[in-house]
């Protein structure tokens, strides 16, 4: 897959492809040291406006739809703990991933 130009996404409308999901891990800034299981949708499509008012217009899967999903959850306020099923699923970087060098995402 091609690396994705853009840096930002303005004004974002997702729209799913089906309702597959698949749990994966996630970590993130504004919940420093933690990781959990998040499911999320497995495919979707992205449109919006680039920095420059050009239109960006993707069909996506796997890791760039769940990055895309994370990042606009942030626009509403939501925070992947939020989205977390099984509260057994969340903790501590260090514990869940030992002896390892985990960044947040």
């Amino acid at each position: 897959a091609d690396a994705v130009p853009y840096t930002v996404l303005i004004n974002p409308v997702i729209t799913l492809v089906n309702q597959e999901m698949e749990d994966g891990w996630e970590g993130c800034l504004s919940v420093p040291g933690m990781r959990g299981i998040v499911p999320r949708y497995m495919r979707l499509h992205y449109a919006g406006f680039d920095q420059y008012g050009n239109p960006i217009d993707r069909l996506v899967s796997g890791f760039h739809a769940r990055v895309v999903q994370h990042e606009c959850d942030h626009l509403d306020g939501v925070l992947y703990p939020m989205r977390i099923v099984n509260l057994k699923d969340f903790g501590y970087t260090d514990i869940f991933s030992p002896n390892q060098d985990v960044q947040d995402d």
